[in-house]
């Protein structure tokens, strides 16, 4: 391999971590990182952080949902299947009705995002 400069803070601090391989395995592993990209593209939409909000104060249906947002049912079917993927909201079927919920970690991204 070769011969990488750099300045001496950054190599003793690398050192100390065990190298590049050190910080190589520091990393998350691969499924562990496709969760954080599906989590972080749910929430790539102000549309979706703000059905998650919503639902956080009240479980809803889709049909509150588009009322709340003016969006199509279309439209609001893409979002809440995005957030549903990122593990952030789940449904449960009620008569005719799906009623969406906010996840347990759905509820905790909320709570963080709100000390922002």
């Amino acid at each position: 391999m070769e011969k990488i400069e750099i300045p001496d803070s950054i190599r003793c601090e690398l050192e100390e971590k065990g190298g590049i391989d050190g910080i190589i395995e520091s990393l998350p592993d691969n499924q562990k990182l496709k969760d954080i990209v599906s989590i972080a593209r749910a929430l790539s939409d102000p549309v979706r952080v703000r059905v998650l909000f919503a639902l956080s104060v009240q479980p809803m249906c889709v049909c509150l949902l588009v009322a709340m947002t003016g969006y199509a049912y279309s439209k609001m079917s893409y979002h809440l299947s995005i957030l549903k993927e990122g593990g952030l909201i789940y449904s449960r079927q009620e008569g005719n009705y799906l009623i969406y919920y906010p996840t347990d970690q759905g509820r905790e991204i909320v709570e963080r995002i709100e000390t922002l």
